[in-house]
């Protein structure tokens, strides 16, 4: 029997370890300023899930228990930050906390972090500012973020974004840490179709084998970008790992990006779109 092409292999193994993992669940709830958490329903159940709501006074939110992959915002003025953070540091939660602090005009969208698992912004209500938020769900909700994004529509975008970033580090590293040439290829690949199975699944795509078909298009593209960043290594003598990682880096997230633009439209049948796509994102 012939063996099937590698880059079929590698999406046929990522399809069964991502597969194992699309029972995980993610949620938002929603705390604090009353007007605030009305228009952060509106905001996050667009196309989508209504977001839980926690109604009790801010200084028992010492009390409040999550589960991993549930993300708490609550919203606060500046002058009640203080009692916020106390509560939340006094709190046993298993997923992560952001605390919204509304600052209007003076909102600057930066993140702190004064705690293991709460994440302080400065927040306004504008796109801007929610789009922020957006993004520190999905930084929030860690290995959940694919789930956080398949169940809240608004939340696609930073979901998929925080996938793609962090599976192009990840291979930015494999970049670094392999010198044997050739021996980063499969844990690289491996990144890249569970990276492009975990993007599918957050635009509602089922992972069944047909997706199989259009991973293996964009895992074969990958081997052709690696391809070409092994013999710009190989030109450029001392700096060898320097170009791998960024190739790594680069490769990953072109074919992420390719990915997200594939399955925004639908996910037509052509493999060749995929790979369109992905090419369009090297130049």
């Amino acid at each position: 029997m012939a063996r099937l092409p590698s880059y079929v292999s590698r999406a046929m193994e990522a399809w069964k370890d991502v597969s194992g993992t699309a029972g995980q669940s993610a949620s938002v709830v929603l705390a604090g300023d009353p007007r605030l958490v009305g228009l952060a329903q509106q905001q996050f159940s667009a196309g989508g899930t209504l977001p839980g709501s926690w109604v009790r006074p801010l200084a028992e939110l010492s009390t409040f228990s999550s589960v991993p992959g549930e993300v708490l915002v609550v919203f606060a003025r500046p002058e009640e930050e203080g009692e916020v953070l106390d509560a939340l540091a006094h709190a046993n939660p298993k997923g992560k906390a952001i605390v919204a602090v509304d600052e209007g005009p003076d909102a600057t969208n930066r993140a702190k972090y004064p705690g293991n698992r709460c994440i302080r912004l400065s927040f306004a209500n504008t796109p801007a500012g929610w789009g922020r938020l957006f993004g520190l769900c999905a930084e929030a909700a860690g290995e959940h973020a694919a789930a956080l994004g398949r169940r809240y529509p608004a939340l696609r975008s930073a979901a998929a974004d925080r996938v793609i970033t962090r599976t192009s580090g990840q291979n930015a590293l494999i970049g670094l840490a392999f010198f044997v040439p050739g021996a980063d290829l499969p844990a690289m690949t491996l990144n890249q179709a569970k990276m492009a199975l975990s993007v599918a699944s957050i635009y509602g795509e089922d992972l069944n084998k047909e997706r199989v078909v259009e991973l293996a298009a964009i895992v074969a593209a990958g081997f052709g970008l690696r391809a070409a960043a092994r013999h710009l290594s190989r030109s450029v003598p001392g700096i060898g790992w320097v170009v791998k990682a960024g190739t790594g880096y680069a490769a990953t997230m072109a074919m992420g990006k390719g990915a997200v633009r594939y399955f925004e439209k639908g996910a037509p049948a052509s493999t060749s779109r995929v790979v369109g796509l992905v090419g369009s994102l090297r130049h």
